[in-house]
């Protein structure tokens, strides 16, 4: 089926929900044989069940989406009394004999995530219960975004059968920006997907540096610097509209992130319009986001108790960031994007194919460049590049670009930060065009942070898409023909790697062939054991070829674990420990201190500790300062 093009008569066909039933095998009211007069859509949210539709039999477990067309002979039959399942009615106005076809076809798939959609079928079924004319018309709004994230989830479940798992960050951001305005906390955003919330928070770290509750944070501080310049409404108001209901919680917070609070910065900004519309002046950036304060307890607190209501008013997505870059493009015409439609399915090599495009001020080389994306059209010697994560990349290359975003840049291995902008999280769109970049890197999930999307992003500058490898050789070849500094990354590649060598050879006469290596983390709330990815895990497991612990082998490297529990601490502690203390842990290491004292690693005086801070960024400058730390520690304890 064509879900794009079903999606697309979906949203110009006129549709209205006619009935939603509820249904539970224990009260006996599941239908054993039904026709319907009307589309619908069937979805079981708890249970097993044999469902045929016309013929066509599905073996359902929960949870599972089905929809049927138009006089279609649905049969269900429950497989256990804990089965449930709503039935939605509907209607579709086509326009047209292939519309109306397309409303008439049997399908059915699991869902990923089901709570967004469980969650919208009871809203729309306590309404339409409720006996006021005004429920049953809110249940009619409900039923279209049901509609959407079904259409959704259906083509991230195409795609995740090509592709694998869709990623969970993309789609808990994409849940945040819906939903930033009411209580969300990680427990609950974890649950959605099936994941615990110290994963979540992983996966959240690794991929944009921020939890999801820090993210959250800076996406309502950002949401609430729209409202404050957008609009008139009172503090209150605004407040209220990004998720707080203590006004004074919210200006404090507000203050903290900005250095300013609501009113201030609403003042400052009036001034600089008066200032930028003064023909005697240049013209200014009217936005100016100052360095965000970091996360803290108490904002974790406030998420945790989930202080606050929704006001039931809420400000429609802002058009004007949009507008202005679509206008601001017409500025930037040496900077345009060509891309193709639809995405690559990995990161392939880019063409050598060059042209040359004049401008008023200089001839421009640029070539076409494949990405994740498609194919843009980029400078073969980028010079004012905006990266939102591969700051080391582009450093340990020469290259300092103009921008990046805030947890990039606090990376504590790279000293000279002078002339980088901090573009925030997410990304400022109007700060990155004062930047007059003339090209734009970004990962997928960063490029899903700013609002608009790559698309967005490709009015201001050519802007290209790519993985995130966390792989310096890899990332640096990479990066080497994004530039145009091959040569400087062949360069780099082969020292680094004779560097390996080196070391691997300075190790080798205290380390025996047959020792195991771990890496532990100590939180003020949890335990975390590394694998081959960062921490030092890569280097000490990949470059030195050193040997994991087996449970961490075969749980963590070859399997999904990351947090363990405190009594099998002793299971993932090899002959050689890697401890990670964070900031205000001293408590729990003390309770962990027994078990780590009596592990192989602990006797034999073999626990060498290192900095979190330090060891968290896997880029190349990072990696290489990583592997000195490393040698030097196991080198140090031989002598």
């Amino acid at each position: 089926m064509d879900w794009e093009a079903h999606i697309e008569r979906w949203s110009r066909t006129a549709v209205r929900l006619l009935d939603i039933r509820h249904y539970r095998a224990e009260h006996g009211t599941v239908p054993a044989h039904y026709v319907s007069h009307t589309n619908f859509f069937l979805i079981i949210t708890h249970g097993e069940a044999r469902v045929s539709i016309s013929g066509e039999v599905y073996q359902t477990r929960s949870s599972y989406i089905l929809h049927g067309g138009a006089d279609a002979e649905l049969s269900i039959v429950p497989l256990g009394q804990d089965f449930a399942c709503y039935l939605i009615l509907y209607t579709a106005e086509c326009a047209s004999l292939v519309d109306r076809e397309s409303f008439q076809v049997t399908y059915g798939f699991a869902p990923y995530a089901v709570l967004p959609v469980q969650e919208k079928c009871e809203a729309m079924n306590r309404l339409w219960q409720e006996p006021a004319s005004i429920d049953k018309l809110q249940a009619q709004s409900v039923f279209l975004p049901l509609v959407y994230e079904v259409m959704r989830q259906q083509i991230k479940t195409s795609a995740k059968k090509e592709s694998g798992r869709p990623n969970i960050v993309t789609e808990a951001i994409h849940y945040i920006h819906d939903h930033y305005s009411e209580p969300i906390t990680a427990e609950e955003l974890a649950k959605r997907y099936h994941c615990s919330a110290s994963y979540l928070s992983r996966l959240f770290k690794n991929q944009i540096g921020l939890g999801p509750i820090e993210y959250l944070i800076h996406m309502r501080v950002h949401k609430s610097k729209q409202y404050l310049l957008r609009s008139e409404a009172r503090i209150q108001e605004i407040a209220s509209n990004v998720g707080y209901a203590d006004v004074y919680y919210f200006s404090r917070l507000f203050k903290k992130h900005t250095g300013l609070s609501p009113l201030q910065f609403r003042a400052e900004h009036h001034q600089k319009i008066q200032v930028q519309y003064n023909p005697l002046r240049g013209l200014e950036s009217s936005i100016v986001t100052l360095n965000s304060g970091s996360h803290n307890e108490n904002e974790t607190y406030y998420q945790r108790i989930r202080e606050g209501d929704t006001s039931m008013f809420r400000f429609s997505r802002p058009a004007f960031g949009a507008m202005m870059l679509l206008c601001s493009s017409l500025l930037l015409s040496a900077c345009q994007t060509s891309s193709t439609p639809g995405a690559a399915a990995s990161q392939p090599a880019s063409s050598d194919t060059t042209t040359a495009v004049t401008t008023d001020s200089a001839a421009t080389e640029t070539r076409m460049y494949k990405h994740l994306k498609g194919e843009t059209e980029i400078p073969v010697n980028p010079q004012r590049v905006v990266s939102f994560y591969h700051l080391g990349e582009l450093m340990a290359l020469g290259v300092k670009p103009v921008g990046t975003t805030t947890y990039i840049l606090d990376n504590p291995h790279i000293s000279d930060k002078t002339g980088i902008t901090d573009v925030g999280v997410p990304p400022d769109a109007e700060k990155i065009l004062s930047l007059q970049p003339d090209l734009i890197v970004t990962t997928p999930t960063f490029a899903e942070l700013t609002e608009g999307g790559y698309e967005a992003l490709s009015k201001i500058a050519p802007t290209i898409v790519i993985e995130q490898n966390n792989e310096p050789i890899k990332d640096i070849e990479m990066f080497g023909d994004i530039l145009g500094k091959q040569e400087e990354a062949k360069q780099w590649n082969e020292k680094f790697t004779a560097k390996i060598a080196e070391y691997k050879a300075k190790i080798s006469p205290y380390v025996r062939a047959d020792e195991t290596f771990s890496i532990l983390n100590v939180r003020p709330d949890a335990l975390f054991v590394y694998g081959d990815t960062n921490m030092g895990g890569n280097i000490i497991y990949k470059y030195l070829g050193l040997k994991p612990a087996a449970k961490v082998e075969s749980d963590v490297i070859h399997g999904e674990t990351w947090e363990i529990s405190t009594e099998v601490i002793p299971e993932f502690i090899g002959d050689r420990l890697f401890l990670a203390v964070n900031e205000g842990a001293e408590d729990k290491l003390k309770d962990v201190q027994k078990l780590i004292d009596a592990s192989p690693a602990g006797k034999a005086g073999h626990v060498y500790s290192i900095n979190f801070d330090q060891f968290l960024p896997s880029d190349p400058i990072a990696v290489e300062k990583q592997l000195d730390i490393i040698t030097d520690l196991i080198v140090g304890d031989g002598k």
